[in-house]
């Protein structure tokens, strides 16, 4: 995945794609569809982007990643967000609106 410029992510269904997270974690610019937790995950990762499931939009947004030439800054999201202590504070902030407090 380091070698290549650019994921293409079009799944009609997911959860929380791996394979965006990996991507994530390689720096690799990321285009996709809106499915799954994707938006999340790229809220913040520059560049990237999430188009319609269109052909033509899918090119369009490849060909400006490719041609920014640059990789993303996936890592550092992903090392601040997908972090085992961020993950239990999410997990500990919904037991607490669970319970009212």
């Amino acid at each position: 995945m380091n070698a290549a410029d650019c994921l293409l992510f079009t799944s009609d269904y997911e959860g929380s794609p791996n394979i965006v997270k990996e991507a994530m974690a390689c720096n690799l610019p990321i285009v996709s569809v809106d499915v799954g937790d994707v938006v999340e995950r790229l809220k913040d990762v520059q560049p990237s982007r999430i188009v319609q499931r269109d052909p033509h939009d899918l090119g369009q947004a490849v060909a400006d990643i490719l041609t920014m030439g640059k990789r993303s800054n996936g890592r550092e999201i992903a090392e601040r967000e997908l972090s085992n202590e961020h993950i239990a504070k999410r997990i500990i902030d919904v037991y607490r609106q669970a319970r009212g407090i």
